[in-house]
């Protein structure tokens, strides 16, 4: 795949870094292995999120010239280009998720009696009434709590992504108002103010898929691309109060989980940073920023969505499965943790490769034909 010219091979590789996190922290979670940070999955989300807010931005602003952001075709644009990236491949797997919800149910109820510190509601996953599809098809279920957290996916990420995609060209107009800096940080304190307004809201929530509780960290992440493209650390030092909101809010989050926030964003910038000269900090991040590049986790970054999509799909089963004819119940912690990495990532990795092949990228290409088609025609309009 070639690489376009102010494309960074590292951000593909972050984003299937934060995939594999997603997929390794789910089944630890699941074999109850409370391995350190790995056991976090949601902050592999966070990865996720950083890097969309970064993604949105440096795209945003290179296409300014040819895509002004006070124009409505423009914003119009943006939303169908993210549609367009997000939901064909959503759809069949939600199809797949409900169809074999009862079926999922039982399998995480299997799970749930083995290890009761990993039981859940597992109604949830068999939920097929009218308002619960209506809500998933228009991608608003992030917002009702009822809904936010009622598919056998971990989707509520999904909901919450489009949510920012939904604000962010307003956010972008704002910043041409008000100033880059100024405006983002008067949102992060906004968030963190409204928590203490509006607590119960924020606290309905049983996954943080209201964009309010995560506002921030897609904030850190356009900040972030700002400080990579001007080259400027006080970019970076307002990224890093996301992590400070993060902490004021305080909803599910203890404090090894907001350093590594902070961490995320130095590592991440770090890893980014247009260095002109050879010196420490540059050889510090060779090191990561090469193994980024790689060909190997540029692939994962190709098909994190797909997995990340799937990958519970297969590991409740197989883990069910191993409960239901094997003693791996008696085992340790990690060779239980082990053998269900070792029988679900080829499976996961091999269907989500056909997945990216043969549903993401034509919904991506049937996106780009119908964003073409349209410029043509109002170009067409416009001329005649």
């Amino acid at each position: 795949m070639a690489i376009a010219k102010n494309w960074s091979p590292e951000l593909e590789g972050m984003r299937g870094v934060a995939s594999l996190w997603v997929f390794l922290g789910h089944i630890a979670l699941l074999v109850n292995c409370k391995i350190p940070i790995i056991a976090v999955p949601k902050l592999g989300v966070d990865l996720f999120i950083l890097l969309s807010g970064y993604l949105m931005a440096k795209n945003y602003i290179e296409r300014q010239d040819k895509e002004p952001w006070s124009a409505w075709q423009t914003i119009k644009t943006f939303w169908m280009r993210r549609y367009f990236r997000i939901a064909p491949l959503y759809y069949v797997m939600l199809f797949i998720a409900l169809v074999s919800g009862h079926f999922m149910g039982e399998m995480r109820q299997i799970i749930g009696e083995a290890f009761p510190s990993t039981v859940t509601e597992t109604s949830r996953y068999s939920d097929i009434s009218f308002m619960n599809l209506l809500t998933h098809v228009t991608f608003v279920f992030g917002d009702l709590p009822q809904y936010a957290y009622n598919t056998a996916l971990p989707d509520w990420s999904i909901g919450l992504e489009m949510q920012f995609y939904l604000l962010f060209p307003f956010i972008m107009l704002l910043t041409m108002r008000w100033g880059f800096a100024t405006t983002l940080v008067v949102l992060m304190g906004l968030v963190a103010v409204g928590r203490y307004l509006l607590p119960g809201m924020y606290e309905a929530f049983p996954m943080p898929s209201m964009i309010l509780i995560k506002l921030h960290m897609f904030i850190a992440g356009m900040l972030m691309a700002e400080a990579v493209r001007q080259r400027r650390l006080l970019f970076v030092l307002l990224a890093l109060l996301a992590p400070v909101v993060s902490a004021i809010m305080n909803i599910r989050m203890d404090s090894v989980q907001i350093f590594f926030e902070a961490f995320m964003i130095v590592g991440m910038t770090g890893v980014l940073w247009r260095y002109q000269q050879p010196g420490i900090v540059a050889k510090v991040f060779s090191v990561p920023r090469w193994l980024l590049s790689h060909r190997l986790f540029t692939w994962l970054g190709d098909v994190s969505y797909s997995v990340y999509l799937l990958h519970l799909l297969i590991v409740m089963p197989v883990i069910a499965f191993l409960l239901n004819h094997s003693p791996i119940a008696q085992h340790s912690s990690g060779a239980r943790y082990l053998l269900t990495v070792g029988i679900c990532l080829p499976i996961v990795y091999l269907l989500a490769t056909l997945l990216h092949r043969y549903i993401e990228m034509r919904g991506i290409d049937l996106g780009k034909r119908i964003i073409k088609n349209r410029a043509a025609n109002e170009k067409a309009l416009n001329l005649s």
